[in-house]
Formats: structure tokens, C-alpha cells, sequence
């Protein structure tokens, strides 16, 4: 009964009630600040619901992945056949297809994967086919494919699987286990096999092994074959429990008992429920006796063999017939005398050694499946041949109907129900285990945070409220006292410092709330918008009035200042028509006039002024009732008497800004690629548009005018002044506008003059750069040339045409009014004073006498600047750089271009002087690039194909560089050698060890460079001293010592051979690489005839022999080389006939091809 409530998905299933309960009846308990989502029956039924579709979503993806799991095992089974599959292989195919199938339609989806799997085990002819044929078990597939054995396919196929209702028995083949045949094509499959089982089924591949001994094994094996089978079940075992990581039970059953004479005679008695009974030995479980398993089935099998003897007499009595109740009478002697055999086999097979894992022998049971063969009689045998008795005669030959003998409770009874006592991969349930408690610590954890969060959340939100009470009661006297009408300054902000360090202390968490004062607990929000309403209130009811008061004063002061007055009347038309209020100047007014109000006090004025902004900082907009009309009329009434030209073009910025239509691109002007040559030094980007007002257009657009109106238009706040601002007269206009254009124009120069001292080159970082960028300016279409030209025109004012100018707009008609005004002021030109200012820069673009203008000369000599830059390379590497540059016009270019920028006005000249100053920088990295080009062309490509990954530059390489590249690439007249000597050589000082440029020139180069050119050099003098083409080497090699084991010594040198036998030490000439190129073999010969060598093959094999020895330095030329295989070394003298060796110079071989010089 309780093993029913251990089911896993009956615990869910409460669970999920429980919860459902929990959600129900506590569910409206829970509150996020003023959210109760669970109060509701409507959203206790979805989350309810929610929790059974989570259970339900997870439940189906366990599902779907013992699904997925089954699959996979059963594409494994069947997926590995061989290619080469004839027929009949094909026919099995099929057939376990269709097993597996029908197995799925009739288990469901876990199948293969559920049914709990036994491994049965043991040497061929053991009876283990028989016995399952025989057990009783219930076949599903008995009627559909025949009750026997399906045989595997793929990777079991040399298995075969018997599917049962209860279990998968997998019944190996004999051969896996003794493994003498094919011993290495056996293991493969057996591993395979195990591989197999711990790949799909990895919680526990298996539930218990089989392992089965026939009877005759027991009585026929000598002891040498008894110890064979022992080894190899020991060894099966132990790889089982290795690979499968599990503890799994093991049950021992003797087979074909009933070719021990006399048991079919003893047990014929027997019925059906008779032979279906156990008959052997059932140990206790692991961990309740320390016993070993030998003693405690000795002290069983005497019990067996105790009840066999009380049963003989009731046997005899039964039996008639003489012959068998001879043999009958001596089975329980016969049965005894196998105690000592079973002993010995079950000690040394199951009991733990210091080596193996110890194996859970479950028990030992004895069985017999058919009755076939004539019965063994040791004892009988030993008395016929003692007393010349006929041996057949001693064994009944009859054997009568075949009959299975204690199998099916065995199977059913004993084994499968101990399915789960297999232990599990603890690997995986380590890993299993750690993710489910640190699951459970994360949920505890968490859960504990959220408590801690909400214990803190609930301290933290009442420190802030008993806070703001604290506030609230220091401030209630001030803050609830009603403040008289005539009451000073400092009554009123001591009243409004009290309620905005309410609404401060309330709102202290407006912006940024912490997050642990959340967590559904914060209350601030409707605290603090009850105390912004009391401080905007007090705003209202005492700042606003006594503001709009002091501003209505200042008016009526200040009609003699109308600077002064037009701020003030402005500040105060603000308040009182909201759809001219702008919150910033407001503010800016109300602060200056009150900190010049309260200068004495400047603190005061300070408070007072951050309260107003604070009222203008709310929400609705701030506005006046009522308006003293008539103050109004008398202060504008003044303004219209004063000049405001100033003002005008402040407004005018406003409107002829960046987005206008008339504003200015000078990156589009200046044409393509000219982002590729200036820029703004300011950071400004090159493609930031000039305002409008500060172009030819719309300065032409203001002075001139299209709209008769546009004068009235300059003044934006006209609706401060009534309308009507502008002065009637001409010459009061006149005035007016020349005033304006003089402001005008002195802003406008201004401005384009920062702009050109901002103007600069952009930073030329390579070669190429600089090539591009001395290529885009001197090219027909050059920026530079189209720069100036739209300064040009953006700053030249010409005459008009008198015609033009008598069809002029409403400005240059007021600049023409009135013969009187004409008389008494001189008539400016608008834009005249710019183009004055800037006629230097208009006369680089002005066409001249011959027909083109001087920027074309400048043009002319960047073009040869680049022209000869561009074409230099001819000469690299034969003279220094510098004479190169000289030689080829290059320094004359530069000498022009520096006299041309000192005598041009800014920006060109220093624009010039930028490009001038790279020039010999351009020249040196020109040069460079030369080298490069021809290196990367001439010297890397082969140097990288025959050089990388090969020996003996890397060590680790198996793939040589033939000698005839290696002579190609390094040798006198080779790759390298050549370029050096063509390029690099009048550049670099070689007489001394360590190579440098001449007087310091680098080209930009590395010295890294220069090392490697050095090791090339070093390989040609140490492997081409001879002037050949082809490397060679002369040595010697002497014997200096021989282990003394060993009797003979012998190295042979790509076809040279030194035979060394402890003799007088003689020298053997060799010459590398010799007559049979390509290999190197040091052969020990001891005094047993062993032989142990070493063998290097390929051209550098006599250098792969070197590396693999020990190496010590004697001299110059002669080193010491201990060459070792198989526990000897000997000790040789290699001599080299030159200073110049590799072993000297060890540095070449650490050559590789540089990337780039």
C-alpha cells in the first residue's frame, strides 16, 4: 500500500491540489501595493489553472524526452548494419524492425528504454540460449515472429534479444566473454556493445547480469581451463561495472544440471509446480553480511546437499527400475563432490581482489533447460576403470521427454523483481543531484530574499514615512500659519521653505526609487503628489502675487531704461497669455530682478528666484487673471521710442538657422571626396551645415527682401510692443536698417572668419592616404579649388545693376527713401563690408589676364607633388631615400609648395603648409610600399610555400622541404639572397652580428626585418659554403662510447654506415646529403640478438636524428650526440669541417618568412 503513494506522479498530483488550496482560500491575502491580482474568483481560477498547465507542459516534456531517448536507442540498434548487408542480413533487419515497432504499439512510448534490461553472459555451448527458451517467460512477439531469439542487427549484431512482458534479456554471444578466437574484433564489439548501453540508457544501462556456467564446464575443465573462464568472466564483469559506472547484482546460474548422472532420475518425480521452483542459492543483500560470498555458499550447498540426501530414500523406494535407482542413489554424492570446484570458481570470480571492483553476487542457482547428451559420472568413470567395468553400462542412455528444471521462478520470482536494486550512474546522479539542490537552495534562496526583500522594503518605506511626519511636524506650525497680505519677504519663503521640504522629503524618491523600497510596499507616489499640491498651492497663493507686483513696479520704473522696461513688460506679458510663455527667459528675468531686489540679501533673492522656477517648473502652465491694460499701453508706449537693432538680429538667428532652406553644405559644395581631405579642428563635423544667416542667400534674402513685410518680420517679439514697432519716417527706417546692417555684417564676418581658422587638412596616417588625398586636390574637379570658389560667393557682394537695384526689395527701397535722408547720411551697400574683408580670398578664384585664375598654379604644383610622389621607385634601393627624392623633382615640388603657402592668405596658406610638411614623410612611405610590393611579389609567396610547416624550420612538422627548394629559396644565386642584394643591401650595415639601417634610415621598417634577412644570410654561408647551388655539409662521426650491453653499434647516414663493437674507435667520413638521400637508422644489437633502433626518414632526416639526440657542445666544430633506442645509448664525436655549422649556428633554424617589411 505504500509503495502506491511513492509513485511520483500521485506526489504531483497532491502537490498540485495542495497549491490549488493554497491559492484558493489565501490567495486574496495577497497584495502588490494596491494590486491584488488573487482576490478575484476569476483570477484565482487562471492561476490555478496557470499552475496545472506548468505541471502539464512539464510532464509532457519528460515524456517527450523518454521519447526522444527510445528513439534514439531504437535508430542505434538498428542503424549501424553494414554496408554489405546480403539478404539474409537484410530479412533480420527487418524483422527487428518490426519487433521494436510492435514492442512500441504494445508499451507505449518508453518502451526499450523503460523495461528494465539484463545482460546474460557466458562462454559458448553454456546453455544460455536454452534456458531462455525454456524459462516460462511470456514472449510477446511469440506469435507475430516465432518464440526464439531475435537476432540484433547493427551494433548487437552478435546478440541476441529476447523481448519478454517483463524485461529485455540481451543474450551475448559466447565469444565476447572468452575472447580467444578474434581477440581484438571480439573486444571492439563487446566495448561497442557497453558503449552502446551507456549512451541511451545512462541513469542505469542495465539492471543485472546473468552470468551462466554449464555443469559440464564444471566436471570436464581442467584447472587451467577453469581459471581461463574465471579471468574472462571476471574481466567481462569488471568492464561492465567500468564503463556502466553502476553496482549492479549478479545472479550465477549452472546450467545443464541434468548432464550430472543421476538428475533426471532424481527429480522425475516432480510436477510442473515442482520444476518451476528455484533450486540454488540466494545470498543476503550487500551490506548485511561481511562474510565472503565462497564461505557463505559452502555453509548453503551443504544445506542443498542435505536436503538431496533426505530425499534419496523416498526416491529409491518410488523407483523400480535397478539401473537408475543406481544412479539415483549416488546424485547427491556426485552433486557434493562439485562443492569444492563451485567454491574455488565463485571465489576467485566474485569475491573483491585489491584489483577489481567488487561484484553484488546475488546467488548461485542451478538449472537445466532440455535434457540432451549422456550424463557425466566422474565416479562411475573412476570405478569402471578401476574394476573394468563398462563405463555406458554405469549411465542410463535413456533420457527421456525434455523438460525444463527450476527456470521460471527464477527469472519471474528472484530476478526481475530485484530490478531496481541495480545501483545507478553515479556520475550522472551526482550531476542530477547538484542541479536539484542547488535548484532548491535557489528557490529557498530566493524565497528567502523576497521575504528579506519585503522585511526590508517594509523598514525602509516606515523610516520614510515616519520620516516625512518628522518633516511634516518640525514645518506644521510654519506650514499651517496663514501668511497676512502685507507680510514681508521673509514670512513668505520661511512659509515656502517649510512646504517644499515637505514635498522634498515626500518626493525624495520621485526620480529613482531604491529597489528595496519597492516590492508592492512603496506609498511615496500619492504622499508626495499630496505635498507637491500644498508647495504648488503656496506658490499660487504666495510667490505669484507679490512676483507679479514687483514686476508691475519695475515697469513703471524703468520707462526711462527701455532695455530695462522691454525685459520686464515682456516677463510680465508672459504671465499673462500663456501662448507666449517661454519658462527659461521668464525665469532668467524674475532671478535677475530679484537677486538686484534683495542685494543686501543675496541668499534671499537666491530662494526666492529657485521657488518661482520651481512654479514654473509644474505641470499647467502659470498665467495671470487680470491685466493692468493701461500699464501695458504707458510701457509700450516708451519702447517704441527705442532702437533695437540688436534685438532684431538676435531674432533673426532664431529663424535663419541650420534647417533653413537657404543654410549651406560646404562638404556638398566642395565636392566628392572632400571629407576625405578637411575638416573642422573645433570637432565641428565637416558636414554641419552654415546657418542661413550667415550665407549669400539669405543675407541677400534679408537686405534685399522678397516680402514687403519682412522689415515688421525682423522684429519677433513685435506682439510685446502692440505691433506697430517699426518707425514711420523713411529716415527714421533708414537709420534703423543701416544700424541693423552695420550689426549685421560685423556678425557676419566675424563668423567666417572662425570658420576659416578652422578649416584644416585631415591627419594623413599612410601613403595611400596621402596619394588620395594629393590626387582628389589637384584633379580637375578639386575640392580645394571648389571651396574657395563657394567662399568666394558666399562672401562677394558685387554692385547691383541700377536696374536691379531700383527693382530691390522693401529694404533697399528704405535704404533709397527720402532725398533729405540722403543728403544728411551717407547710403551704405549691403555686403559691402564683407567683401572688403574678404577680397584676398577673392582673388585666388577671380580669372585673370592669361585666362585662369591663381588658384590653377597652386593646383598645378600639388599635381606635381603627387604626380612624382605617385611615379617614385624606379631607383629603390640604390641610393639613399633622400637622394631618390631629390633625383626625381620630389624636394623641388616641396619647395614651390612651401614659397606658395607663405605668400597666400588664410585659410589656403596654412591649408598648403599642412600638405607641404608631409611631403618628404609621403616620399620615405612611397619608397616602403616599393619594397613591399616587390617583396610580397617576388619573396613571399614562394618563401611561405616552402618554409611554413616544414621541417627544419618547424620541429614539430613530418613534412621536409626538399633540398632542391631549400637551395632555390636560400642558396647563393637563391630568392632571398637576391632581393637583398638588389634592394636592401646598400640600406643595411652587415658587418657586424647584429644588422642595422644605415645612418639611422628605416624606411618605416622593422628591425625584425633585418633579423630575418640575417638568418638567411646565415644559411647560405653555413649550408652553400662550396658556392653550390644546391646544400652540403662535410663530418665526421667517431665513436666515443657504447653501452656495454649492448654487442653491437651500428648508424648509417643516408647510406654511410659506422659499425661500432667496442673496438678501437674509428672515424667515418660522411658527406650530406649522401648517395641514398632520405634516411637514418641507429640500430643497438644487445647480447640476446635484440635489436632496438631508431629510424628517421626524408631529406632532413640526418637533422631529425640530431634533434632526437642529446646534443653537447666540445668545440667549435666537434660536438657530442648520445643517440638512444631501447634502454642503450651510444655516444658519438661528429666533427664538422667548417666554423660555419648548423649546430653552431642553431639560429637559422628559427627562420620565418616575414609578413611584410
Amino acid at each position: 500500500m505504500l509503495a502506491v503513494f511513492r509513485q511520483a506522479w500521485l506526489l504531483s498530483v497532491i502537490g498540485l491540489i495542495v497549491l490549488s488550496l493554497l491559492i484558493w482560500f489565501f490567495g486574496p491575502y495577497l497584495a502588490f501595493a494596491e494590486l491584488r491580482p488573487l482576490a478575484g474568483v476569476v483570477g484565482r481560477s487562471v492561476a490555478i489553472v496557470l499552475v496545472f498547465a506548468i505541471w502539464g507542459s512539464f510532464t509532457l516534456l519528460r515524456y517527450r524526452r523518454a521519447r526522444r531517448a527510445s528513439a534514439s536507442l531504437r535508430a542505434e540498434l538498428v542503424g549501424q548494419a553494414d554496408f554489405d548487408m546480403d539478404a539474409a542480413a537484410e530479412e533480420l533487419r527487418r524483422r527487428f524492425e518490426e519487433a521494436i515497432a510492435f514492442l512500441r504499439r504494445s508499451k507505449g512510448a518508453g518502451d526499450l528504454y523503460r523495461l528494465p534490461w539484463y545482460v546474460i553472459i557466458g562462454p559458448p555451448g553454456s546453455g544460455k540460449t536454452t534456458a531462455l527458451v525454456n524459462s516460462g517467460l511470456n514472449f510477446p512477439l511469440a506469435q507475430k515472429l516465432g518464440k526464439e531469439a531475435l537476432r540484433g542487427v547493427g551494433g548487437t549484431r552478435n546478440c541476441d534479444w529476447w523481448f519478454t512482458d517483463e524485461a529485455v534479456l540481451l543474450d551475448t554471444a559466447g565469444r565476447y566473454v572468452t575472447q580467444d578466437t578474434e581477440p581484438s574484433a571480439d573486444n571492439a564489439e563487446w566495448s561497442q556493445f557497453l558503449q552502446l548501453l551507456a549512451r541511451y540508457r545512462k541513469r542505469r544501462p542495465i539492471n543485472g547480469v546473468l552470468v551462466t556456467l554449464s555443469a559440464t564446464d564444471l566436471l570436464l575443465l581442467s584447472p587451467d581451463g577453469r581459471k581461463a573462464h574465471v579471468l574472462a568472466v571476471r574481466r567481462r564483469l569488471d568492464e561492465l561495472q567500468r564503463q556502466l559506472r553502476i553496482r549492479f547484482p549478479v545472479y550465477f546460474v549452472v546450467t545443464k544440471c541434468d548432464l550430472v548422472a543421476g538428475f533426471v532420475e532424481f527429480f522425475d518425480d516432480l510436477d510442473y509446480e515442482g520444476r518451476a521452483q528455484v533450486w540454488g542459492i540466494t545470498f543476503p543483500e550487500p551490506g548485511r553480511s561481511a562474510a565472503p560470498v565462497s564461505d557463505l555458499f559452502a555453509v548453503e550447498y551443504d544445506g542443498l546437499v542435505t536436503r538431496l540426501n533426505e530425499r534419496v530414500l523416498s526416491r529409491l523406494d518410488q523407483e523400480r527400475e535397478a539401473q537408475r535407482r543406481t544412479v539415483l542413489f549416488g546424485f547427491p554424492q556426485r552433486m557434493a563432490s562439485l562443492k569444492g570446484t563451485l567454491s574455488e570458481f565463485i571465489g576467485e570470480t566474485f569475491e573483491a581482489s585489491g584489483f577489481d571492483r567488487p561484484v553484488m553476487l546475488r546467488g548461485v542457482y542451478f538449472t537445466s533447460g532440455t535434457q540432451e547428451g549422456i550424463p557425466i559420472d566422474r565416479m562411475m568413470g573412476t570405478l569402471a576403470n578401476t574394476f573394468g567395468i563398462d563405463a555406458a553400462m554405469a549411465v542410463p542412455a535413456s533420457r527421456g521427454q525434455g523438460r525444463s528444471y527450476f527456470l521460471q521462478r527464477l527469472l519471474k520470482s528472484v530476478i526481475f523483481p530485484e530490478s531496481g536494486l541495480a545501483g545507478v550512474n553515479w556520475r550522472l546522479e551526482v550531476g542530477r543531484a547538484i542541479v536539484q539542490n542547488v535548484s532548491y537552495i535557489a528557490v529557498l534562496g530566493l524565497a528567502a530574499l523576497l521575504v528579506a526583500g519585503w522585511f526590508t522594503s517594509y523598514r525602509y518605506n516606515r523610516d520614510y514615512l515616519d520620516d516625512v511626519r518628522q518633516t511634516l511636524k518640525v514645518h506644521k506650525e510654519q506650514a499651517s500659519r496663514p501668511v497676512p497680505r502685507k507680510a514681508g519677504s521673509e514670512d513668505v519663503l520661511l512659509r515656502l521653505d517649510a512646504l517644499s521640504e515637505v514635498a522634498a522629503e515626500a518626493n525624495r524618491y520621485r526620480d529613482e526609487l531604491p529597489l528595496l523600497m519597492g516590492l508592492g510596499l512603496y506609498r511615496g507616489d500619492t504622499v508626495g503628489e499630496s505635498a507637491l499640491d500644498a508647495y504648488h498651492q503656496g506658490l499660487h497663493a504666495l510667490l505669484l502675487p507679490r512676483v507679479v507686483l514687483n514686476l508691475k513696479e519695475r515697469i513703471r520704473g524703468s520707462t526711462r531704461s527701455p532695455k530695462r522696461l522691454y525685459g520686464y513688460l515682456k516677463a510680465y506679458l508672459m504671465l499673462a497669455d500663456p501662448a507666449h510663455m517661454n519658462e527659461q527667459e521668464l525665469g532668467a528675468i524674475v532671478r535677475t530682478d530679484l537677486m538686484q531686489l534683495f542685494d543686501d540679501s543675496p541668499a534671499l533673492g537666491e530662494a526666492l528666484a529657485a521657488h518661482f522656477e520651481s512654479l514654473l517648473g509644474q505641470d499647467e502652465p502659470v498665467h495671470i487673471a487680470q491685466v493692468d491694460q493701461q500699464l501695458v499701453a504707458q510701457a509700450r508706449a516708451a519702447l517704441k521710442q527705442a532702437s533695437i537693432p540688436g534685438l532684431m538680429l538676435a531674432v533673426l538667428k532664431t529663424r535663419y538657422g541650420v534647417d533653413h532652406p537657404k543654410a549651406l553644405r560646404l562638404d556638398l559644395k566642395a565636392g566628392l571626396g572632400s571629407e576625405q581631405i578637411f575638416r573642422r579642428a573645433g570637432g565641428v563635423p565637416w558636414s554641419d551645415p552654415v546657418p542661413a544667416l550667415y550665407t549669400h542667400g539669405g543675407f541677400e534674402e534679408i537686405t534685399g527682401g522678397v516680402d514687403e513685410q519682412l522689415v515688421t518680420g525682423f522684429l519677433s517679439d513685435d506682439w510685446v510692443l502692440g505691433g506697430g514697432g517699426l518707425p514711420s519716417g523713411p529716415t527714421a527706417r533708414f537709420r534703423l536698417a543701416a544700424d541693423f546692417l552695420r550689426e549685421y555684417e560685423q556678425e557676419y564676418i566675424a563668423y567666417w572668419d572662425s570658420l576659416l581658422k578652422d578649416l584644416e587638412i585631415v591627419p594623413l596616417v599612410s601613403v595611400q592616404q596621402a596619394k588620395a588625398v594629393l590626387s582628389t586636390i589637384s584633379g580637375p574637379t578639386s575640392p580645394l579649388k571648389q571651396l574657395l570658389q563657394t567662399i568666394d560667393a558666399q562672401t562677394h557682394f558685387p554692385e547691383p545693376q541700377p536696374k536691379k537695384a531700383e527693382q530691390g526689395g522693401r529694404f533697399s527701397r528704405l535704404l533709397g527713401m527720402a532725398e533729405q535722408a540722403r543728403a544728411s547720411v551717407a547710403r551704405p551697400r549691403p555686403g559691402k563690408r564683407i567683401s572688403q574683408h574678404f577680397q584676398s580670398l577673392h582673388r585666388l578664384v577671380a580669372v585673370g589676364d592669361g585666362g585662369a585664375p591663381p588658384i590653377d598654379q597652386i593646383i598645378g604644383v600639388l599635381g606635381e607633388l603627387y604626380t612624382q610622389l605617385d611615379a617614385m621607385g624606379s631607383g629603390v634601393g640604390n641610393k639613399d631615400p633622400l637622394v631618390i627624392l631629390s633625383r626625381s623633382g620630389g624636394q623641388d615640388a616641396l619647395r614651390r609648395l612651401r614659397m606658395e603657402a607663405q605668400r597666400q592668405p588664410e585659410p589656403l596658406g596654412r591649408l598648403l603648409s599642412q600638405l607641404a610638411g608631409k611631403g618628404q614623410q609621403m616620399a620615405l612611405h612611397s619608397l616602403r610600399s616599393e619594397l613591399n610590393q616587390a617583396y610580397r611579389n617576388n619573396v613571399l609567396p614562394e618563401c611561405r610555400e616552402l618554409v611554413e610547416e616544414r621541417y627544419p624550420f618547424d620541429e614539430s612538422s613530418s613534412v621536409d622541404i626538399p633540398l632542391s627548394d631549400f637551395g632555390r629559396l636560400f642558396g647563393p644565386s637563391g630568392v632571398f639572397e637576391t632581393f637583398f642584394t638588389e634592394h636592401l643591401a646598400p640600406l643595411v650595415d652587415t658587418s657586424r652580428q647584429r644588422w642595422r639601417w644605415r645612418n639611422g634610415v628605416r624606411l618605416g621598417m622593422p628591425d625584425s626585418v633585418l633579423v630575418q634577412f640575417r638568418r638567411a644570410r646565415e644559411i647560405r654561408n653555413v649550408f652553400f659554403a662550396a658556392g653550390k647551388e644546391a646544400p652540403s655539409l662535410g663530418f665526421s662521426l667517431t665513436p666515443q662510447y657504447l653501452d656495454a650491453r649492448v654487442r653491437r653499434f651500428t648508424l648509417n647516414v643516408d647510406g654511410a654506415s659506422l659499425v661500432y663493437r667496442h673496438g678501437p674507435p674509428r672515424p667515418l667520413r660522411v658527406q650530406w646529403p649522401g648517395e641514398k638521400e632520405g634516411r637514418v637508422i641507429a640500430e643497438f644489437e644487445d647480447r640476446s640478438g635484440h635489436r632496438p633502433s631508431a629510424l628517421f626518414e626524408g631529406p632532413w632526416a640526418w637533422f631529425r636524428a640530431l634533434q632526437s639526440a642529446s646534443v653537447s657542445r666540445q668545440s667549435d666544430v666537434s660536438y657530442l650526440a648520445m643517440f638512444a633506442a631501447g634502454g642503450y645509448d651510444a655516444r658519438l664525436r661528429v666533427e664538422f669541417e667548417s666554423m660555419r655549422n648548423p649546430l653552431r649556428f642553431r639560429d637559422w633554424a628559427r627562420f620565418h618568412c616575414p609578413g611584410s617589411l
